[in-house]
């Protein structure tokens, strides 16, 4: 839990950044990223608050299967998020509140690759172009960070002076990735996206078979 709690704190000011550039640059949609972000906040505390309890290792597995299949959906789908659908935009109802519940409680009890699921799901499913998918993943993953990243705190699991030095790094790498998107659009941001997911992938199996 200590390694969670230490690693989201670090990555909090990052996606600040990030999302401080996305709102001076582009137009969030924004009743996406408020219903998301108030679903993923409750359900955030309560994964942080069983990953103090439980090894959230135990999860890796499926995690694995789950970012294996978002990639194939990437590799296969090659127009996926070139272009927004706005007949078919889904930005009210009951999916934004179910995505952000079920990423909510996924970011606060593991976390490993819950930004970029998210990317594709609202590609997927509320119709967003990869650039606008890419910002409310931002603001949404920034909410359940938060949120998780206070449960560690209470539950004394960060290492806060690691974690501020880790910032350092992170705030850099998340104004690149900001600018990247903002400058190279969806198609450039497909590219990065599939270069995430596989390293993502690689990160994961890693993990799972040695340690």
């Amino acid at each position: 839990a200590t390694i969670l709690g230490t690693a989201k704190f670090a990555g909090l000011p990052g996606l600040g950044a990030g999302t401080a550039t996305f709102t001076r640059r582009l137009k969030p949609a924004w009743p996406l990223i408020i219903r998301a972000g108030l679903a993923a906040i409750p359900f955030s505390i309560a994964g942080a608050h069983l990953a103090t309890r439980l090894d959230p290792a135990f999860a890796r597995p499926m995690a694995l299967a789950i970012i294996v299949a978002m990639s194939a959906f990437v590799l296969f789908q090659r127009n996926i998020g070139e272009t927004a659908a706005p007949r078919a935009q889904r930005l009210g109802g009951w999916t934004p509140w179910a995505i952000g519940a079920v990423i909510g409680f996924y970011e606060g009890f593991f976390g490993s690759g819950s930004c970029t699921i998210l990317i594709v799901l609202f590609v997927w499913v509320n119709g967003l172009d990869l650039v606008g998918a890419a910002v409310a993943s931002a603001f949404v993953t920034m909410a359940d960070v938060l949120a998780a990243v206070m449960t560690y705190l209470a539950a004394d699991s960060v290492l806060v002076p690691l974690a501020l030095r880790m910032a350092v790094f992170n705030v850099a790498g998340a104004l690149i990735g900001a600018h990247f998107i903002t400058l190279k659009g969806s198609h450039g941001l497909r590219r990065l996206l599939i270069a995430m997911l596989i390293l993502l992938i690689a990160k994961l199996t890693w993990d799972q078979f040695t340690r």
